[in-house]
């Protein structure tokens, strides 16, 4: 056993006795690690799964309550306010795990952040107003609070955990998405229109930001972080120039392929169209959401906390057992519900959704890969690799959409297109979850090249998914 194994054996155990075997020994760390991720995933991924179990089983109600038309605003506008909130804080808000004593510099540093790019937004929509279509005229205005709101969400997320937060973390995660979908339900029983599928959202997200704020933070934190002067802010903003320099192009393309094709669907196939992929594409992204997003927040936790010397070494275990995790609750599942989505779709959620099945059936390849990378997917900002992250997003990104490309130029049945976007989408994750798994094996054999140089900016040092996520 190396001296970083030995030192992990000493933090995480007590004196075995004599006649423990070295076998014995070196296993229990091991077992341990394991034992407390599945006891901190579980946690969080319960509460989860009583939130998307809600939003799933309100789907076959909801679309007897809209139309698939829609459900295609609802998707178009979730599609562009998820892309544009990935933006909203440059990806600043990553740096929360990462900064040490300016972690209240960095917070508000992510606020007005988000502040700004939102109001910018907001004008941009202004301009661009007279030229989009009026069935999409409301989300003109709409968007540049969805993006804020979701933004905000995203750095508080990265507050709790960075803070170990994780009860308030998952207590969040059955918030949201049982206020929307309850909100969604009574906007359609009260004839609100299709709007009211945003606004729902919207509300949605308020009320978690109003949650997780009571929680995280106490009166005297918000009077640090609003005290905190701006040379601070500035300080943190170019000890951290990384992340709106790599991550954030990454972050975008990565958004991007989840939420693009959605949109692009809808420009060129209508908003029905839309509708049925962004439904397809909800029921796939459910299972994610219970328990790949789960896993990636426990990494994220237990790969900033502890001995430095331990971190490299249990990061690598950490990250291949929830790989593997997810690969049997989730990827084979939803292998499975992918081929027999045809079957029951149309039953459960009416006649006029039959097309849907099929879209699962296609969305069944990328959806069983994205499981598989989502536990992981913070490792190359946790490593501060954002460059290699880029050039991994930018890889993606050509897989997914140039077989749209292709399609559309070709005249490909819409179907198809799908399907062929579906596979290089699939390619690209499990390339992710490759490349991930290679990074944390490499760090774990320089014994804790986790933990990043120290860099001074004002008492700053530093010690961080997506969200996130």
């Amino acid at each position: 056993m190396n001296d970083a194994s030995e030192e992990c054996a000493r933090d995480s155990l007590s004196m075995p006795t004599t006649d423990e075997s070295a076998a014995e020994m070196k296993s229990r760390p091991t077992r341990q690690l394991m034992g407390r991720l599945v006891y901190a995933a579980s946690g969080v991924s319960l509460l989860s799964i009583i939130g998307q179990l809600t939003v799933v089983a309100s789907i076959p109600l909801l679309t007897r309550l809209y139309s698939p038309s829609d459900f295609g605003v609802f998707t178009i506008y979730l599609g562009i306010v998820n892309i544009l909130a990935a933006a909203a804080a440059l990806r600043l808000n990553v740096s929360l795990y990462v900064v040490g004593e300016q972690a209240y510099a960095a917070f508000k540093l992510v606020i007005v952040t988000i502040a700004s790019t939102s109001m910018l937004t907001a004008g941009a929509g202004v301009l661009l107003a007279s030229s989009a279509p009026e069935r999409l005229l409301a989300l003109v205005y709409l968007v540049p609070i969805g993006m804020a709101t979701t933004g905000i969400v995203d750095a508080l997320n990265c507050w709790s955990l960075s803070r170990g937060r994780l009860r308030d973390f998952a207590i969040g995660r059955l918030v949201a998405p049982v206020f929307m979908a309850l909100s969604q339900v009574g906007f359609g029983f009260l004839q609100w229109g299709g709007d009211s599928m945003v606004l729902a959202h919207i509300l949605s997200q308020l009320v978690l930001i109003g949650f997780l704020s009571i929680r995280v933070f106490t009166w005297n934190e918000v009077c640090r972080v609003t005290r905190v002067p701006w040379k601070d802010l500035m300080a943190v903003a170019r000890g951290e120039y990384k992340f709106p320099l790599f991550d954030l192009p990454g972050t975008i393309l990565n958004f991007g392929i989840i939420n693009l094709p959605a949109i692009l669907i809808g420009s060129l196939f209508g908003t029905s169209m839309a509708g049925h992929f962004g439904v397809a594409a909800r029921l796939f992204s459910s299972p994610i959401s219970l328990v790949a997003l789960p896993l990636s927040n426990v990494f994220v936790s237990e790969a900033t906390k502890g001995n430095e010397r331990c971190k490299s070494e249990h990061s690598y275990k950490s990250g291949v057992f929830l790989v593997l995790l997810a690969g049997a609750l989730i990827t084979l599942p939803a292998l499975a519900i992918g081929a027999a989505a045809p079957y029951f779709v149309g039953p459960l959620l009416g006649p006029d959704w039959i097309s849907t099945g099929n879209l699962m059936t296609a969305l069944a390849l990328t959806g069983a890969a994205q499981a598989l990378s989502t536990p992981v997917q913070e490792v190359p900002s946790l490593l501060r690799r954002q460059g290699l992250g880029l050039i991994i997003d930018s890889v993606r990104a050509l897989l997914v959409f140039a077989p749209i490309l292709l399609g559309v130029y070709g005249k490909w049945d819409p179907l198809h297109i799908i399907y062929a976007m579906s596979a290089g989408g699939a390619i690209g994750y499990l390339l992710r979850t490759a490349v991930s798994l290679l990074l944390l094996r490499g760090a774990s054999n320089r014994n804790g090249v986790a933990a990043p140089k120290p860099v001074h900016h004002l008492g700053l040092i530093r010690t961080e998914t997506g969200e996130v996520a």
